[in-house]
């Protein structure tokens, strides 16, 4: 930035100041008769009063104004003031003398500047070197070290001839090392952009386009929630019965832990367990239907920890916060995030819209753009998953000598342990105080910000319900031309039930197959073109028995069609999975994904018709005693004459009397006792229908 004093009077006003308290009394007083030597100058004083109030000439005052106070400054500025400050150095120093170096090294200052000035094509081609990155499609190296560059230099050094004249650096004991060295980092700070990319990689370069928070915008509550996937960092196992009545443990690898985080109150909404090797779409929509729905809390078998009162999802928390919609879901541009399925799920159930790399802020992809999430999965990692032994650790450092899939197994950490974990950890950190919202727990800001602003927009539970269904256009096959029943084809099986199986004039014809149960896609609705209903359909065997989902039944399609295994006459699709994953050896085959989510799917469903026939035998048990209350009474009322006399009875509501089944706990599976196998459910896939 060239300068010249075309205007004899600059304006001071417009000059960088400095902080006068930062000088010593000496340089203080210096600094302000210049100061004021200048101001008078620029003021008309003549050079008789400049003389005699500052003992300085005109000409040195227009001199100090022309080459110190309006030279350009490394940070884009003037010098202004900071250039008459005492000893301040306005220009580098440039050796002009030849480097004659004496016998105690010393006579060399500036060498290196003066050499760098007399070899321009080598002072470019260093600087190059210096900034030159790792591609990162190609083999190199990575932070290269100083050490490096000043051995490249002194071999450039040689080929020009400078050993041979015995010329500097090859005079000196260090080869110039510090010199060489200083303008490698003089180098790197010059360009900021690049040296961080050098030294820290493209995470660390980004970082530099991130502020400090100050103008992050206000948002309003439920304005902008943020969604991530997290791969958590342990080891754990499942337990498959053998044939000779032993168990086999096996390592399962990746897990992931997706989450939707509300950014004002700090309060995570929904959450959901992944068992793939990557996360999908209907891993993402999950996630969001359990954001939607009530939350209830797993029964816990094994946890030793509880989860604290009034902790949980905000959805069980209150039954005014079932089903709160949000503005906008900020994402990381993840594929299964950004997918047209999870877009349009979020625009017409959530009424939200997507911020993503490709249209927001959050284009450098930086941690920091959503520093609420990734500093809650820090906060998941610190409290529980990080202090397990069957931990791995966020680096290869992390695992400090310990085997994290032995302590998964010999511990038998198992997968349902950790479902309970997270459920109870996600569970208290909505109840934990924050530091972030005042030491308040989320879930209480989020119930002064409701008081405060009122509830926002709500999802139709209809829509909830059905986001995770799949609706096809099916054509009617069979027939009486073909002589058998008309059926449809859906997702890999034939559906058919007895409404469908009278209907003959609909062959030929595209009637709607909905698969309204995302858990269970063994019967499925079906409805003519028109919209008239044709009733549950049911899926023909081998897809019949036990409980899967479409994304199982399409694994399965495709592990038949790469001929892991085979499908006889009779089999169950499900069972045959199981049997298939449970007899490989242990070094052959890691846990499949498919088994489990089939292993989850029975689970529940046990569950499930664990909690009806509990049901079942309580409302039994209620009629029996009531049968008996009144034939006691009838017995007294003939006892005592025989008059048909009405006495005071005692009603037992069965509805409000039945209570809530318990959840069956094990001795051997309390809180302190020892580690069990987890019994797999095989007793569906074993038994007869």
């Amino acid at each position: 930035m060239a300068v010249s004093l075309v205007d004899p009077r600059p304006d001071p006003s417009t000059w960088v100041d400095i902080d006068p308290g930062a000088l010593s009394p000496a340089a203080l007083q210096y600094y302000l008769r210049r100061k004021g030597a200048v101001l008078e100058h620029l003021s008309g004083a003549s050079d008789l009063e400049l003389r005699s109030r500052f003992g300085y000439a005109k000409h040195t005052i227009v001199e100090m104004i022309r080459e110190r106070c309006l030279q350009p400054h490394p940070d884009g500025d003037l010098f202004g003031w900071r250039g008459i400050v005492r000893y301040g150095r306005v220009r580098p120093y440039h050796r002009q003398t030849p480097v004659k170096v004496d016998a105690y090294g010393k006579g060399a200052v500036g060498a290196l500047g003066l050499l760098l000035s007399l070899e321009p094509d080598l002072a470019k081609r260093f600087e190059h070197r210096i900034l030159k990155a790792a591609k990162p499609d190609r083999l190199s190296e990575l932070r290269r070290p100083r050490h490096a560059d000043w051995s490249w230099f002194l071999a450039e050094l040689r080929k020009l001839g400078y050993e041979v004249r015995n010329q500097w650096p090859f005079t000196v004991k260090t080869m110039g090392y510090a010199a060489i060295a200083r303008h490698i980092d003089q180098v790197l700070a010059a360009n900021p952009a690049r040296a961080a990319l050098l030294q820290g990689g493209p995470d660390a370069k980004k970082k530099l386009l991130t502020g400090d928070g100050v103008d992050r915008p206000q948002l309003k509550l439920f304005q902008r929630v943020e969604m991530d996937a997290h791969k958590l960092d342990c080891r754990v196992c499942v337990m498959l019965p053998q044939l000779d009545g032993g168990w086999l443990p096996k390592i399962v690898h990746r897990l992931w832990v997706i989450v939707i985080l509300e950014v004002v109150t700090r309060c995570v909404l929904g959450y959901f367990l992944s068992l793939g090797r990557e996360v999908n779409a209907n891993d993402v929509l999950r996630t969001i239907k359990v954001a939607l729905t009530r939350w209830t809390p797993p029964p816990l078998l094994f946890a030793g920890e509880k989860v604290a009162p009034g902790g949980g999802l905000p959805s069980a928390y209150s039954e005014a916060y079932v089903g709160l919609c949000w503005d906008e879901t900020s994402v990381d541009g993840a594929l299964a995030e950004t997918c047209k399925t999870v877009t349009a799920a979020l625009s017409t159930l959530v009424a939200s819209s997507l911020v993503a790399p490709s249209n927001s802020f959050s284009a450098r992809r930086s941690k920091d753009d959503r520093p609420y999430i990734e500093r809650f999965f820090d906060v998941i990692s610190g409290r529980g998953v990080g202090r397990l032994s069957s931990s791995t650790g966020s680096t290869p450092k992390g695992k400090r000598g310990r085997d994290p899939e032995r302590a998964a197994v010999l511990g038998q950490f198992q997968l349902p342990y950790l479902e309970e974990l997270l459920a109870v950890l996600i569970a208290n950190y909505n109840a934990t105080p924050h530091r972030g919202i005042g030491y308040c727990s989320p879930l209480c800001m989020l119930d002064f910000l409701v008081g405060l602003h009122g509830l926002p927009r709500n999802a139709d539970p209809a829509l909830v319900q059905g986001l995770l269904s799949v609706r096809k256009s099916c054509v009617v096959k069979g027939g009486y031309r073909e002589g058998r029943r008309p059926y449809v084809n859906f997702e890999g099986a034939r559906y058919s039930n007895e409404m469908l199986a009278q209907r003959h004039d609909l062959v030929g014809q595209s009637i709607w197959v909905v698969s309204h149960l995302e858990d269970d896609a063994r019967v499925a609705l079906a409805s003519t073109a028109e919209g008239f209903s044709l009733g549950v359909l049911r899926a023909a065997p081998p897809w019949h028995r036990l409980p899967h989902t479409l994304a199982v039944r399409s694994s399965i399609n495709s592990m038949v069609h790469q001929r892991m295994f085979t499908l006889s006459n009779g089999t169950d699709a499900v069972t045959a999975l199981i049997e298939y994953c449970e007899s490989q050896p242990a070094s052959k085959l890691p846990v499949h994904p498919t088994y489990l989510s089939v292993q989850r799917l029975l689970a529940e469903h046990a569950v499930i018709e664990q909690r009806d026939a509990s049901d079942l035998q309580e409302a039994k048990k209620r009629l029996t005693q009531r049968s008996q209350l009144e034939a006691a009474e009838t017995l007294v009322s003939v006892k005592e004459g025989g008059a048909q006399r009405t006495r005071g009875r005692t009603s037992i509501p069965l509805a409000r009397e039945i209570k809530a089944p318990h959840s069956p706990v094990a001795e051997d599976s309390k809180p302190g006792a020892a580690p069990r196998p987890l019994p797999v459910l095989r007793m569906s896939a074993n038994s007869s229908e």
